[in-house]
């Protein structure tokens, strides 16, 4: 009776085991399947949340309301040359400290956002694509936005340059799906307003801190 007692309670140990490493092993395959689709899915909601955050935000604080003019001047020479492009700095600052706080505040009023997709799309497969119970993956974005003026020389015909102005902008959201969690950089780049120069490609002092100036003194093209 005895015996029969501890030979039940060693099969019942070892049952109890096996399961423990049968899940453990389940857990290990599901993580190391799921992780980048279930990543891949989530980083693309969130490039959306964040790109119409941008957007949005760009509309609101530049379209329509900023000029060439207000950003930039025009410094001929003795013989009406343009020789230099001069950056108004107190502007350029002011505007992209605007569209980065307009940015920052657009993404805090979006809510978390909840995606439910079916074990079997999370795999990756077409056949059990809306098969299985649902896995819940969570957007939660972030404020942390930084903005950058750009701007760029184009070749527009005979002794005509396009000086064309862009405003960068680089944003992070925090995506919360199962068994991971990562940040992700969105950037967005949007032309805001541009000019026609008459004759050969001017120098360019750019000196305000944090942004960066992508012609190098050279028309884009040669």
């Amino acid at each position: 009776m005895i015996r029969r007692t501890w030979i039940r309670r060693r099969r019942l140990i070892a049952g109890a085991f096996l399961a423990l490493l049968l899940g453990f092993l389940i857990f290990v395959v599901i993580d190391r399947r799921l992780k980048p689709t279930l990543q891949q899915i989530a980083e693309a909601k969130a490039r959306v949340i964040a790109t119409e955050a941008i957007n949005e935000a760009v509309s609101r604080k530049v379209v329509g309301t900023i000029k060439w003019e207000d950003l930039y001047a025009l410094r001929p020479d003795s013989r009406g040359r343009v020789v230099l492009v001069q950056p108004n700095t107190g502007e350029i600052s002011r505007l992209t400290s605007d569209v980065a706080m307009a940015v920052q505040d657009t993404l805090k009023k979006v809510t978390e956002t909840e995606i439910w997709i079916p074990l079997g799309q999370a795999f990756g497969s077409q056949i059990l694509a809306n098969v299985g119970p649902r896995i819940c993956i969570s957007v939660v974005p972030m404020g942390t936005v930084r903005t950058e003026i750009s701007s760029k020389f184009e070749q527009a015909g005979i002794n005509q340059i396009r000086h064309r102005i862009y405003l960068d902008v680089i944003a992070h959201v925090k995506i919360v799906v199962p068994l991971v969690s990562s940040d992700i950089e969105v950037r967005s780049q949007v032309p805001i307003t541009e000019v026609m120069i008459m004759g050969e490609v001017p120098q360019v002092y750019f000196g305000i801190e944090g942004s960066r100036n992508n012609n190098n003194g050279q028309a884009s093209g040669k």
